[in-house]
């Protein structure tokens, strides 16, 4: 039997309807919740951080002197720990994930310095050329209409692999430690490394410094107002 368009038709009006009376009786909001730290910060106040380990060579900058430098600033900025400032001690040559597993080493960094924790970490920072070919939609000057052209970009790639350990001073255990990958393409050539990497690290600040630091989080939920 052959059905009219009409009956085909009532079903999405009906399903439509229901739905405007649902959503008519919503509202979205957005709450701010609070996102606790992930180790047990009780009797922590003082914090030091260490050389880092670089994983490769950069002549262009000094990386354990900015990243030094980064950290600490981030860390007196976000947390309620007593930084303290003292010429960053450095590591035996030593692979780190070792040497964090080494809890007497780490004791005797913490009563040396005062520290109730230790933050070291590991750095590979890498530049390389990503120039090619690109495909573009630009309007044209004499038609005025959208055209497809093909050119060559000059592009610069920056990817850094930051892995950080945090541990208690007063017994030398590694409380956690996380890696941290960023990657980004920058147009042109010899772009400043210190600004591709200062803006990298902006993108894992809040999820690495949440490891020993609350912080906040936003998100939306829906309210049902009948």
């Amino acid at each position: 039997m052959r059905r009219h368009p009409a009956d085909f038709l009532l079903p999405v009006l009906l399903l439509g309807t229901a739905w405007g009376a649902i959503a008519a009786g919503t509202v979205q909001i957005q709450v701010t919740l609070p996102v606790p730290e992930r180790v047990d910060m009780t009797g922590i106040d003082t914090i030091l951080v260490t050389r880092t380990v670089l994983l490769n060579d950069n002549p262009k900058v000094d990386l354990n002197k900015e990243v030094v430098g980064l950290l600490r600033k981030e860390l007196r900025k976000r947390t309620r720990l007593h930084v303290l400032d003292v010429e960053a001690p450095p590591l035996p040559e030593q692979p780190l994930d070792e040497l964090a597993r080494n809890p007497e080493f780490w004791k005797d960094m913490s009563r040396k310095y005062g520290a109730d924790m230790i933050l070291t970490g590991s750095l590979k920072y890498e530049i390389s050329d990503r120039s090619s070919f690109v495909t573009e939609d630009v309007i044209s000057p004499l038609t005025g209409q959208r055209v497809r052209r093909t050119r060559y970009a000059d592009r610069e790639g920056f990817q850094m692999v930051f892995h950080v350990y945090f541990l208690r001073g007063r017994d030398g255990v590694l409380l956690y430690d996380d890696e941290f990958t960023e990657d980004t393409t920058v147009d042109g050539k010899g772009n400043d490394p210190l600004t591709a990497l200062f803006n990298m690290f902006e993108h894992i600040e809040s999820d690495m410094l949440g490891i020993i630091a609350s912080k906040q989080k936003v998100e939306s939920r829906i309210l049902f107002t009948d």
